[in-house]
């Protein structure tokens, strides 16, 4: 994908502690410049980006998706502390699994919008939701995280651990690292945990 955009990538792999995985995310940025694919031990693949506001999956999951014909998911949960705290699932497919042209299945988001509480839903709701949730009074309860757990724990996705992420202590990954922007600012880990 990256060589189809014209687009030059340093590749690193590794199989070694997840920590170690995670540090070469390092500097993060707030326009990522490095994405990182870890396999689990359930058959699905995690995605890691080096954004200092946190990974947003959109593209390479909607690509993938429709490059490999696969299943693919954008999970966002915000801490509870976070000021702006956002709930969603978007699941990408094949057009033979439902998805529209697009490469959308389903999308459900519960998004503190700048102060405001946003709900939003699209596509075919799966068997497993209760929809009668989705019409809570308060749009932030209509999708919150216990129930972003039960739909990943019906489409096969555990939660991600240390565990889940790595096997006998270690994690296999591969880093893309493009070009950084030398004009932006970059932080370790701990800084951008304080910001």
């Amino acid at each position: 994908m990256f060589k189809e955009a014209g687009i030059e990538v340093a590749t690193h792999c590794s199989d070694g502690p997840l920590e170690d995985c995670f540090f070469s995310l390092e500097p993060l940025t707030p326009a990522p410049t490095k994405e990182m694919f870890v396999a689990t031990t359930f058959g699905w693949t995690a995605f890691f980006s080096n954004g200092c506001r946190g990974s947003d999956p959109f593209l390479p999951m909607s690509q993938l998706s429709k490059a490999l014909g696969v299943s693919a998911l954008r999970i966002c949960q915000s801490p509870s502390s976070a000021r702006y705290q956002s709930v969603i699932l978007e699941v990408y497919d094949t057009p033979q699994s439902g998805a529209n042209e697009r490469g959308y299945r389903r999308s459900i988001a519960a998004v503190n919008d700048g102060g405001r509480w946003v709900f939003e839903q699209s596509g075919s709701p799966f068997a497993f939701e209760d929809l009668s949730k989705y019409k809570a009074r308060l749009k932030r309860d209509r999708f919150t995280p216990n129930m972003l757990s039960l739909c990943l724990e019906n489409l096969g996705v555990p939660a991600l651990t240390d565990d889940t992420l790595q096997r006998n202590g270690a994690a296999r990954s591969v880093v893309f690292a493009r070009k950084t922007h030398e004009h932006l600012p970059s932080y370790s880990l701990e800084e951008a945990k304080a910001l």
